[in-house]
């Protein structure tokens, strides 16, 4: 009795959190079209109406109409094949990444996976260990010796960690074998500095790249996804919550014209500086382009990754971090992106 007890119970636990993720998803969605109509002009009954029957029809629950309304009204019109962000946590990235998307969150796994020049990583901290690039245990010593020689300051970030949360810049000079320790479980990597293009566009914290790859059925991995963050003036990385995010063209590198605030709000220069997005090109996209690709092929294990990237003076690619990937921003600005995969039947 008490095991049948244990088991409702947990069942009951589990059912009410997926219920709050779903509340919560669908006031974020009513929150992003609240704030895209007060900018764009309200939507239209016609395209209201759509979006629901389109979810119904061929996603299954009405509910997810509220994601749909939120690309629409970025785009100005329906197009047919969008996917919801809330049908693709629910349906879609269980079954197409299953315990896979969340590889990433263990940093050290950067190494397991990629023998690559553009990992970044100096050191991991892991379990109570400081490990070098290939994963051998280092002595405290050599450990601050590799962090010291790669400059006065170097990055760490926490496993279990997203968002631009975990993320802390550290003074090499002060770091001895506790600091370190009581960081946690994580990576370290240097302190890398944008390429100038992005001076024109960003503030303070490291400009990002994110390119989504997805494996389809057969055949090697494809570009479909990929948009600049931005931080804000004063901090020191990307934060989710504060970010500006641009569409790019994986092809030629070209901006948009429009970039988004966290909360949606179109813009077409960052707040800090007089630069247009769509005068700027990023540099070395192709080379970015390249790299990923290449890395996917090495993890046949999740079918859709979001590459996290930065761009160096030098047009170095260096990868700061790899997740099980996300639809919102980029099903809104160059969707539908997954169209031909079937993902909309799971």
């Amino acid at each position: 009795m008490n095991e049948r007890i244990k088991i409702f119970g947990k069942g009951a636990v589990q059912s009410l959190q997926a219920g709050r993720k779903k509340l919560l998803k669908a006031q974020e969605a009513r929150s992003a079209v609240a704030v895209l109509e007060k900018q764009n002009g309200p939507l239209s009954e016609a395209v209201k109406r759509r979006a629901r029957e389109d979810a119904t029809e061929r996603l299954g629950a009405a509910r997810h109409a509220a994601w749909l309304m939120v690309y629409a009204a970025v785009q100005g019109e329906y197009r047919d094949g969008w996917l919801p962000d809330s049908y693709y946590l629910e349906n879609v990235m269980p079954r197409i990444n299953g315990t896979a998307h969340h590889l990433g969150r263990i940093r050290a796994t950067n190494r397991v996976f990629f023998d690559h020049d553009a990992v970044p990583d100096l050191i991991y901290v892991l379990n109570g260990r400081l490990m070098g690039r290939d994963l051998v245990a280092l002595t405290p010593v050599r450990a601050l010796e590799i962090l010291r020689d790669s400059g006065a300051a170097v990055v760490f970030k926490a496993d279990e960690s997203g968002f631009g949360k975990g993320v802390k810049t550290l003074d090499t000079a002060h770091l001895d074998q506790q600091n370190i320790l009581r960081l946690g479980d994580g990576v370290i990597q240097p302190k890398i500095a944008s390429h100038p293009v992005f001076d024109m566009v960003g503030g303070d914290a490291l400009a990002t790249v994110r390119i989504g790859t997805v494996l389809p059925d057969t055949g090697r991995p494809q570009v479909r996804t990929c948009y600049l963050k931005l931080g804000r003036a004063g901090q020191p990385h990307v934060i989710a919550r504060d970010q500006i995010r641009v569409a790019v063209d994986w092809k030629s590198g070209a901006l948009n014209a429009n970039g988004y605030l966290s909360n949606w709000q179109r813009i077409e220069k960052c707040p800090m500086f007089d630069t247009p997005f769509g005068s700027l090109n990023v540099p070395a996209i192709q080379k970015a382009v390249d790299i990923v690709l290449d890395l996917h092929s090495r993890i046949p294990l999740a079918r859709y990754v979001c590459w996290d990237i930065a761009i160096d003076a030098g047009e170095n690619v260096h990868l700061l971090e790899w997740e099980g990937g996300v639809v919102s921003f980029a099903e809104a600005v160059q969707g539908p992106c997954f169209t031909d995969l079937g993902w909309d039947k799971l």
